[in-house]
């Protein structure tokens, strides 16, 4: 089976990349990256702004909100750019190129429209294999002034890098534009080599006995599974739109989630929350579900399903808003675990001896007491197809 993907003109023995962030912030991590089996590394960003430097204390926590039996958990982080100035960056460029095999992607931030340029030939002269400009770190001056427009900041960047240097440049981009889709058009048109989709967005967490925001006092990042679905939105209708390849990051935590992102589109994915929370090692697991995937589906190049899903996806026009459904109970296969109570919001679903008797006539059909249904016992059949 072969694995194998193409990300800005760059071959990857296989589509998971180590994302940017404190777990490739040297030459020393970069080397963990490569000997745990990432296919290639973007190193932790270099940031103009010198505040951007230097990390608050303390700065990550994992939270638990919702009710039980929906719980969410959210890995809350705050970590701030590479140590160092431009020239600190490119020591750390040169020395993990000097350490590894695989492609090190630098990734820049600046905040003066002539720094782009500069920043990026550094890098180039150091030996990166390709640049990520990120005009939209989430917690950077440009993103924090909201009079900056992300959109023109995004292609002048690109524009400047892409007249200095002559390894691929690739825009990171951010839920927090006005229209990304419109952007990553933009910057397709404008000659960018591949994009990188999206920016962690930030959040904030109150304790309510302080009465004060958490940790350090501010905004943070936050990721968890629960945000690739926002991902997947972007990629999957963006994909059609573009000719460069997409890497998909946020919310990858999981082999067959990597497969989710290259249905939708996405030729790579980047991960960084699920190195800090499961180890280097864990890219492993995710490589086995791929393989596991690949068998069972017959799949001889996993390349050869990138976009399927976006192919797929209907218009709301193409929507199935014709036929109607019913709910029913395979009480055999009930536990009566008692989840599908309270569920129903067109009060079909009556219990007898903890078990639930649907009512076809009030069921409207909407699915929801399938999903909750773990045993699977609750499904779905069709009640009729109305007239047009």
């Amino acid at each position: 089976m072969n694995k194998s993907t193409s990300y800005a003109g760059i071959t990857l023995a296989h589509p998971i990349i180590a994302a940017s962030a404190g777990t490739t912030r040297d030459a020393e991590q970069a080397v963990k990256c490569e000997d745990n089996g990432y296919s290639a590394v973007v190193l932790k960003s270099v940031q103009e702004e010198v505040l951007m430097r230097y990390n608050p204390f303390p700065r990550f926590a994992v939270l638990r909100s919702g009710i039980k039996g929906y719980e969410s958990t959210t890995f809350y982080s705050y970590e701030q750019a590479y140590y160092g100035d431009i020239d600190d960056y490119a020591e750390t460029v040169r020395r993990s190129k000097e350490r590894v095999s695989i492609p090190v992607i630098a990734s820049i931030n600046c905040i003066n429209p002539e720094s782009w340029a500069h920043y990026a030939a550094v890098c180039e002269q150091a030996g990166a294999d390709a640049i990520e400009i990120v005009p939209t770190c989430p917690t950077g001056l440009l993103i924090r002034d909201p009079a900056h427009d992300i959109h023109s900041i995004t292609l002048a960047a690109l524009q400047a890098c892409k007249q200095k240097v002559k390894i691929p440049v690739i825009p990171k981009m951010s839920r927090q534009m006005a229209n990304p889709l419109y952007t990553a058009i933009c910057l397709d048109k404008a000659g960018a080599d591949g994009l990188t989709m999206m920016n962690r967005s930030t959040g904030i967490e109150i304790d309510i006995e302080t009465q004060k925001p958490i940790l350090f006092g501010g905004l943070a990042g936050h990721g968890g599974s629960w945000a690739l679905y926002s991902i997947l939105r972007w990629v999957i209708v963006t994909y059609p739109q573009v000719k460069i390849p997409i890497s998909a990051t946020g919310g990858v935590m999981t082999g067959n989630d990597v497969i989710k992102c290259l249905l939708a589109g996405a030729s790579t994915v980047q991960v960084a929350t699920v190195l800090y929370l499961k180890g280097y090692a864990w890219v492993q697991k995710m490589l086995a579900e791929i393989n596991a995937y690949m068998e069972r589906k017959g799949i001889q190049r996993l390349a050869d399903i990138i976009g399927v899903a976006s192919k797929n996806m209907l218009s709301m026009e193409q929507y199935d808003r014709k036929t109607r459904y019913f709910a029913y109970c395979d009480h055999e296969l009930c536990v009566a675990c008692g989840q599908c109570e309270n569920v129903c919001i067109y009060d079909a679903i009556q219990f007898v001896d903890k078990k639930p008797i649907i009512d076809r006539e009030k069921c409207d059909g909407c699915g929801l007491c399938k999903s909750i249904c773990r045993p699977g016992a609750i499904q779905l059949a069709v009640k009729e197809e109305l007239a047009r």
